[in-house]
């Protein structure tokens, strides 16, 4: 269950880092081609980070943050199909 609420906050982290990742760096050629990058990592950091607390268990702090940026991962690739189905007008 925790797991599921940490994918959820992570999807909704993941929609809400995009635009701010765009809005930092639009304008120039070379920021364009570094908003996906920066959101991904972005959503990966705060996935490795919320993971320690939210999981519960006596696993390992590193096995939990990679689970934390599996989720995260996972996570913005959502957010990233969800603004290109937007976009697309679909």
């Amino acid at each position: 269950m925790r797991l599921l609420l940490l994918l959820a906050v992570l999807v909704g982290f993941a929609c809400l880092a995009l635009p701010v990742a765009a809005l930092l760096l639009d304008g120039s050629d070379s920021g364009e081609r570094l908003i996906i990058p920066l959101q991904v990592l972005l959503t990966v950091g705060v996935g490795s980070l919320l993971a320690g607390p939210v999981l519960d268990g006596d696993d390992r702090a590193a096995r939990k943050a990679l689970t934390g940026a599996f989720l995260a991962l996972v996570a913005a690739a959502v957010a990233i199909s969800v603004f290109v189905l937007l976009l697309d007008g679909v």
